[in-house]
């Protein structure tokens, strides 16, 4: 039962279009390595945007993996910081996720997010998660958190649903 709550606490996408847009990334210091697996390293006053996702923590390192295929790479991005801090519009007005821990670490490749170290997410006027872990699919919004360490709990706050239509139907016929 508490899986299937938390699957449904964060049911909202990330925005799709942001995986077509160009990764603009600032820090006050980087290094890159070249193979088959490019990593670039950033530190210092790291800051990320990519479309809607804005990203900021205190060191970020990105794979970009060849794949054999001239078309596509697999990339994955650990950011982490004190902490590491995104946001980012979800898909079919779901608002605005933010999400903040220890580190976040991302791959494009399964679309899977795993955040850990004092994991706080926040779904705009939906919900609220805090945790030591989380695991988040931004393909399909599915998340699952928490962790087998004693004296370990997560905590989710479910917001209500505006009642807005009932509100203006009530307005309409006083």
């Amino acid at each position: 039962m508490a899986l299937l709550l938390l699957a449904l606490a964060l049911p909202a996408h990330a925005l799709s279009t942001d995986r077509d847009q160009p990764l603009d990334v600032r820090a006050q210091y980087n290094k890159s390595t070249f193979g088959t697996q490019n990593v670039t390293l950033f530190q210092g006053n790291v800051r990320m945007v990519q479309g809607s996702l804005k990203a900021t923590g205190d060191e970020a390192r990105i794979w970009e993996i060849d794949t054999g295929d001239a078309d596509a790479s697999a990339r994955r991005l650990v950011l982490t910081g004190k902490p590491a801090q995104l946001e980012q519009l979800m898909d079919n007005d779901g608002g605005k996720l933010t999400a903040r821990a220890l580190t976040i670490d991302y791959r494009s490749d399964t679309g899977l997010a795993e955040l850990t170290g004092d994991v706080v997410v926040v779904q705009e006027g939906r919900s609220e998660f805090r945790g030591p872990h989380m695991t988040y699919n931004t393909n399909t919004g599915a998340m699952e958190g928490g962790s087998q360490a004693p004296g370990s709990e997560v905590h989710m706050t479910f917001k209500p649903k505006p009642k807005l239509a009932k509100k203006a139907a009530t307005d309409a016929n006083p």
